[in-house]
């Protein structure tokens, strides 16, 4: 008995002899759809935090040179993974240490930057926003003075 794309096929012998083991041998296609159930995937979701201290942990055994398939296969992460996720804390720029302290004053340094760069945004849209009012109330003093 096969099963493609839902459908089962069984196998029929018409009376011929069969080899030891052939149950089987002429096709026949009966319509009946296969009534297992699939599961869906969980995929594992990994926390920020997380992410860092298997990010730190795996620099921390390159620097000594421990064995860092070991720990990820106790850890059940790919290298690739944890590649992945080096390269993503590396453009946010965060620096992964072990205290908190640290880590929330880069942040706060980088939100610091952020800030500057917006209000410095800000400003210049608002020249543009008071430079448009001004061109508008010349006009309408051109329009007025026309009539």
């Amino acid at each position: 008995m096969n099963n493609y794309n839902g459908i089962t096929e069984t196998y029929v012998t018409e009376g011929a002899r069969r080899a030891t083991g052939v149950t089987d041998v002429s096709p026949q296609k009966t319509d009946v759809p296969d009534s297992e159930v699939k599961v869906p995937i969980k995929r594992p979701r990994h926390t920020e935090h997380y992410k860092q201290e298997v990010v730190a942990q795996v620099s921390k055994l390159r620097e000594t040179g421990g064995e860092i398939g070991r720990y990820l296969r106790t850890k059940g992460l790919y290298f690739s993974t944890v590649k992945k996720w080096e390269n993503k804390l590396k453009n946010k720029k965060i620096v992964v240490t072990d205290s908190k302290e640290k880590a929330l004053t880069e942040k706060v340094k980088l939100l610091e930057k952020e800030l500057e760069r917006t209000q410095k945004k800000l400003e210049k849209s608002e020249l543009i926003i008071e430079f448009q009012k001004k061109i508008s109330r010349l006009l309408e003093r051109e329009e007025i003075e026309e009539l």
